[in-house]
């Protein structure tokens, strides 16, 4: 996939317009390697402090924010634009719902500043 996906659009695509945005603390970008040797964006998202979600109410946070960055980056992001010769599975955005401090977020200090870690979550 050659996109340039930007950490404010990403962070465009999961607040505005979501109506379950309050619950999200925030963000980080990674990279994972798919069995084709391809890698594709994850969109890591961090749950506030003492919001418990259950598994389908994750997943339609995660199909919320999927569904807002992926419209972010159609609107704005000519790279992300669908390519037929590459398979529907091209720009496949993933996002993956972690509780406060967890996964990536389990060492606050570790993300700071920076949106992109490398390793696996």
């Amino acid at each position: 996939m050659g996109v340039n996906s930007f950490p404010q659009d990403v962070a465009r695509g999961l607040f505005e317009g979501n109506p379950v945005a309050g619950l999200i603390e925030g963000f980080c970008l990674t990279l994972d390697a798919g069995g084709d040797l391809e890698a594709g964006p994850v969109v890591h998202v961090q749950l506030r402090p003492g919001v418990t979600l259950s598994a389908v109410e994750a997943d339609q946070l995660a199909k919320a924010c999927q569904q807002g960055v992926q419209r972010q980056l159609d609107t704005h992001d000519a790279d992300f634009v669908p390519h037929p010769e590459q398979g529907p599975a091209a720009n496949d955005l993933a996002i993956a719902v972690h509780p406060h401090r967890s996964g990536p977020f389990a060492d606050p200090t570790s993300i700071r500043d920076g949106y992109l870690l490398r390793g696996d979550y």
